[in-house]
Order: C-alpha cells, then sequence, then structure tokens
C-alpha cells in the first residue's frame, strides 16, 4: 500500500511521486469504506474515477503507527512508503498542517502540494463518499488557473 509518512526519512517524495497528479491524503481511510456494493465493484468504481481525474488517494501517517489504510491499499497497487521532503515552503506548509492536526481528517493537496481542502470529521460521523471528494476536486480545478502544458 503507498503511505505517505508525514516525518518519514527514507523513501520517494511524495511530489515526485504523484508525477503531476493531486493528493487526497486520508487520516482514517477505513472510515469512507463503503458497505452498499460488493467490494470489488466499489473499488473497479472508485479505481476509474481517481485515475480519470488524475488523483491518488493515500493513507496518511504521522506517527511510527501503521495506518489502517483500507481501500486505498486496494486501490493501488503500489507499495511505496512516502515522505514528505523539506526542499520548498508548499512541503514544509503541508507537512505542518498534516502535523498539527489532531483529528480525523481528509486533506487535498494539487501536484505543488498546496493545500487546496480540509475536511475535519469525527470517528463513526461520516457520511461523505471518496466519490464526493473527487467531485469537490473537479470544482476546486475550474476555480484554479489552467495548467500551463509542458
Amino acid at each position: 500500500m503507498a503511505t505517505l509518512w508525514v516525518n518519514g526519512e527514507t523513501g520517494p517524495q511524495l511530489r515526485e511521486w504523484l508525477q503531476g497528479d493531486w493528493a487526497m491524503l486520508f487520516s482514517h481511510p477505513i472510515d469512507f469504506q463503503y458497505q452498499g456494493l460488493e467490494t470489488d465493484r466499489w473499488l473497479s468504481i472508485l479505481r476509474e474515477e481517481f485515475c480519470a481525474r488524475e488523483v491518488r488517494p493515500l493513507a496518511c501517517a504521522r506517527g511510527a503507527r501503521e495506518p489502517d489504510a483500507g481501500w486505498t491499499s486496494q486501490l493501488l497497487e503500489d507499495h511505496s512508503r512516502l515522505r514528505l521532503g523539506s526542499s520548498d515552503l508548499a512541503t514544509r506548509r503541508l507537512r505542518e498542517d498534516l502535523t498539527a492536526l489532531s483529528t480525523r481528517f481528509v486533506v487535498i493537496a494539487d501536484e505543488s502540494l498546496q493545500r487546496r481542502a480540509l475536511l475535519k470529521y469525527s470517528a463513526g460521523r461520516n457520511s461523505v463518499s471518496p466519490l464526493d471528494l473527487l467531485a469537490s476536486i473537479d470544482m476546486l480545478r475550474r476555480r484554479s488557473p489552467a495548467r500551463i502544458a509542458a
């Protein structure tokens, strides 16, 4: 499973791993596990939607303990332990944001690691689907200046 270790010192850096995609960082991805459809079908829908929108979901580990990645571990066939480098201001700000959060959260970051959205929630009180979060990324991108083609 691809996991972001906020204070990790080894492994690929998140920005390079994203390869221009956006990131959806979950403190507790298992809270977003949908039980209404068969798991394989639900994962297939998520895989297709995340890929189409160029977004990568990640479990975010802020301490020494491995996060319960749930569905994110099945969605990406990548077992990287990613880290946040300290090479620029956006990366440092994202690390500070993630470290400071004491509640359950979902952070949406763009390809430059700028935090675009934050959802804080309590255990057992989540009714948002990852697909709803993807729709919010569509809205955020529409509001953003157009990407410059390389």
